[in-house]
């Protein structure tokens, strides 16, 4: 067995591993320390069961997956949790987009990289850690989709954006209990039912303190501008 130490918004992690594919999955987040915050590992039940499920990963990413499911039970111990959706960061702030998987969250961003260039910095393209702490601060993290987009980086979270497929492109703020019925499903939710308790209390403190918007949108400048000047004023 193999160990990896990582540093992973914030907290210190040891990872305990079968595959060398780990410590280069997480290269960007290496870290030295002797005592851990989390220690995170995969039974090989459940990699196995990741495996047949999902018979076109490779073994070693199966692992990686289940690795992940660990640290995401642990995470709401420490104010934090796992979010299912593509950050960037610009002007200082943290913007994040959600959707089911396939409805276009990395074509949106990329909308926001093609009209702003280098003033838009990539955080997670697919499964970013919010801290809800004091004011909610989104990581980046090395699990981040099939596109692999990600930076070790945070930046303060100002505003969420659910996605909605449509042909013309308008976009609302939401309320908070619309708001809850949307993420809940973009929010990694514990087995355990502490964690699962604390994971819906940290929710909910982190809509209070960011803006939540529900875009419906094509693929076109028009559906930058609209989620662009309301997000940002």
């Amino acid at each position: 067995m193999n160990s990896t130490h990582i540093l992973l918004s914030g907290l210190k992690i040891k990872i305990e591993h079968k595959y060398d594919f780990m410590t280069s999955f997480c290269k960007k987040y290496i870290a030295d320390f002797d005592t851990a915050d989390i220690y995170a590992s995969a039974e090989e039940n459940a990699v196995l069961k990741e495996k047949e499920a999902v018979p076109a990963a490779p073994i070693e990413v199966c692992e990686s997956l289940c690795i992940y499911r660990d640290i995401a039970e642990q995470l709401p111990e420490y104010n934090r949790f796992v979010f299912h959706g593509a950050a960037i960061e610009y002007g200082g702030n943290a913007y994040l987009f959600t959707a089911p998987s396939g409805t276009g969250k990395t074509t949106h961003i990329n909308l926001w990289r093609q009209y702003l260039g280098d003033r838009v910095k990539i955080i997670n393209g697919d499964k970013p850690i919010i801290n809800v702490a004091d004011s909610p601060m989104v990581y980046g993290t090395p699990w981040a989709g099939k596109e692999g987009l990600h930076r070790n980086a945070n930046a303060p979270l100002k505003a969420i954006c659910i996605l909605k497929q449509g042909k013309t492109n308008s976009i609302k703020m939401l309320n908070t209990n619309d708001a809850i019925n949307h993420l809940m499903r973009q929010v990694y939710l514990p087995q355990n039912a502490m964690a699962l308790s604390k994971t819906l209390q940290l929710l909910g403190d982190m809509l209070q303190k960011a803006q939540v918007y529900l875009l419906e949108c094509d693929v076109s400048k028009q559906a930058f501008e609209a989620s662009f000047n309301e997000m940002t004023n």
